[in-house]
């Protein structure tokens, strides 16, 4: 049985057992006390943000020098000081990850039409002339619905399915795009495991001693 066949078995048993949870982001917060220096804030987004919003939380030492004014509903949280670090580590400096809900057809890495809006301005920033050197990490996140190795092969999947849109359509080199698999291991704060906004990409932007 293939991989995506595996996937959708295993999805289809576990969402008969737990209701799929959704829930709108009414209100912006910043969430998340007594954390490390080294934490990275992270940014949520429920819809598209501009080229310039991303570049100017990923790397605001080459974007413009004041934050972005966030045009899109979006709510911030710094992971919890035991949260695991990926292999691909965020760089140690003032940028802020960026969380976006891109969606995929059920129990696969397709992308889906309502994804572009996404993709298409993380390639338009990754294309400017003054982030051309600048690599980033894609962070695939699941909610707990399957099992702990089931969700971190989907959510690799789909954070490879990113790179590999940014890669066709955008030219993007692939040695620019790190992809990490992080499964359910770091739900969103104040979300149940099971909610399924859980479900995203993270960009976070890249060390030099990251490696994927």
């Amino acid at each position: 049985m293939s991989l995506k066949s595996q996937i959708e078995v295993e999805e289809m048993k576990q969402r008969k057992r737990f209701p799929d949870v959704r829930a709108m982001v009414a209100t912006l917060a910043v969430l998340g006390a007594a954390t490390p220096s080294m934490a990275e804030e992270v940014r949520v987004f429920n819809a598209p943000p501009s080229a310039d919003e991303m570049a100017k939380l990923l790397f605001p030492d080459k974007a413009a020098d004041e934050r972005p004014k966030v045009k899109t509903r979006s709510l911030m949280f710094t992971p919890r000081a035991h949260e695991k670090q990926s292999q691909a580590r965020p760089a140690a400096q003032e940028t802020v990850g960026i969380a976006l809900p891109i969606q995929f057809a059920f129990g696969s890495a397709e992308l889906l039409d309502e994804a572009r809006g996404y993709l298409d301005e993380i390639g338009r920033m990754l294309t400017m002339d003054r982030f051309k050197d600048e690599r980033i990490v894609l962070e695939g996140h699941t909610d707990a619905i399957g099992s702990e190795q089931y969700n971190k092969r989907l959510s690799l999947a789909r954070a490879r399915a990113v790179k590999s849109y940014l890669v066709e359509h955008f030219g993007v080199s692939p040695q620019r795009l790190l992809v990490v698999g992080r499964g359910e291991e770091a739900p969103l704060p104040g979300h149940h495991p099971n909610d399924g906004q859980n479900r995203r990409v993270e960009l976070h932007r890249a060390t030099q001693q990251a490696s994927n």
